[in-house]
């Protein structure tokens, strides 16, 4: 049974990774929680997606640029080694990966 994943999910899921990556920055430099380095090349193009998204469709390549920021972000290792970290964005990206077909649509 295959289920069909719309493109509004997959919005919300890099809006997701947008407030994920904020509490990382705000809990590596103001809290000193161990949450390694925020990626902020990866919220900036999900925030440059969700910007343009919310102004009209976005370009194939505008589409591409989120899509190498999020491939990128799965080749970046923590320096945090705890598998119960909350602030890891990696199962969101590959989900969004998987279908990521559905950002050109």
């Amino acid at each position: 049974m295959s289920v069909k994943v719309s493109r509004e999910e997959l919005i919300e899921k890099i809006k997701a990774i947008i407030e994920n990556e904020k509490f990382r920055l705000d809990g590596f430099f103001l809290c000193g929680f161990p949450t390694g380095a925020p990626n902020q090349v990866l919220q900036r193009a999900c925030e440059k997606y969700i910007a343009i998204d919310e102004k009209g469709k976005p370009s194939e390549d505008d589409t591409k640029t989120l899509i190498e920021a999020l491939e990128d972000s799965l080749k970046v290792e923590s320096d945090v080694k705890d598998v119960n970290d909350i602030t890891r964005s990696d199962d969101t990206v590959k989900y969004i990966l998987q279908h990521k077909d559905m950002l050109f649509a």
